[in-house]
């Protein structure tokens, strides 16, 4: 048995059990049972590091030092390329589906209420409320924690499980098959809690397993670009972290059937800009490589 099947067996089979004895905690409806999935779910952000660690990966040569000189363009780009695509991602999908789109915070009041007290503290203007969430998300002490939590699966999927898909299958179908076997990890918290999607949307539930597998595709085309090109892994876990981090266009409308399709870039239609960026980064990828084989 190779060092990645084994990796594979650990990585999906703890986690899964782990997230459905998570799941039967929290349908006891107690806050010990709320307390325990959360605390599951963030045990199973560990795991990828922990199988590395079994499997005997080379974790010291994942590179640990930042080299800021040197990486600064991908250490920002690890920082904001989220908040970015998101932005773009919403612009797209509110271009598709203009009636879901309410400046009002008619839903936001609906929805949530105490996000509608922030909205009416930015004067009730949507503008002021979002650049207020970005700056925050970009801001937020949170980053730090979610960097820890980033790096706990960034060790296994990007510095060990991408290496040895790319070595086995080559750059294109490595990277990719990378980004599908990383989505296909979180579907027992999919299709048990409705993460992410919710349970009661377009196509539920498979459809948003396709969706949140474009989009970990998508992501981890630029995951690996971060890290071929910086060395380090930890530019890996800022990109996570950031990720994690990012604000939620969700409330500018109401989009619950249509969660799959956006207005939050793990959906169809809010997606492409990332599919976008990771296509050109494939293209140009490849076409250097040739070059370079070509010149040899």
């Amino acid at each position: 048995m190779t060092k990645l099947t084994k990796y594979l067996i650990f990585t999906f089979a703890v986690p899964w059990i782990i997230m459905i004895i998570g799941y039967n905690a929290f349908n006891s409806g107690t806050a010990s049972g709320d307390s325990l999935y959360n605390n599951s779910l963030a045990l199973c952000m560990f795991i990828p590091t922990i199988g590395a660690f079994i499997v005997k990966a080379d974790i010291k040569g994942m590179g640990w030092n930042p080299k800021i000189e040197k990486n600064w363009k991908f250490l920002l780009i690890a920082w904001l390329a989220p908040t970015v695509l998101q932005i773009l991602g919403a612009i797209c999908y509110y271009i598709v589906f203009p009636d879901d789109l309410d400046t009002s915070g008619g839903f936001l009041k609906e929805y949530d209420p105490d996000e509608f007290e922030r909205f009416k503290e930015c004067g009730s203007s949507f503008v002021k409320y979002y650049a207020k969430e970005i700056l925050n998300s970009l801001m937020a002490c949170d980053l730090m924690i979610s960097t820890v939590l980033g790096l706990g699966e960034e060790i296994g999927w990007r510095g060990f499980m991408y290496p040895e898909l790319k070595e086995r299958f080559g750059y294109t179908k490595g990277v990719l098959l990378g980004g599908v076997i990383h989505g296909a990890w979180h579907f027992p918290v999919m299709l048990l809690m409705g993460y992410e999607y919710g349970k009661d949307y377009i196509g539920a539930p498979l459809l948003g397993l396709f969706a949140f597998c474009v989009y970990t595709t998508a992501t981890g085309v630029i995951y690996n670009f971060l890290y071929e090109k910086s060395h380090c892994i930890l530019v890996c876990a800022i990109y996570h972290a950031s990720i994690n981090a990012v604000f939620n266009p969700k409330y500018l409308g109401r989009t619950e059937l249509r969660r799959v399709f956006g207005p939050a870039d793990i959906g169809l239609v809010a997606v492409i800009p990332t599919v976008l960026v990771a296509a050109a980064i494939i293209y140009f990828r490849n076409k250097n490589s040739k070059m370079e084989f070509d010149e040899l």
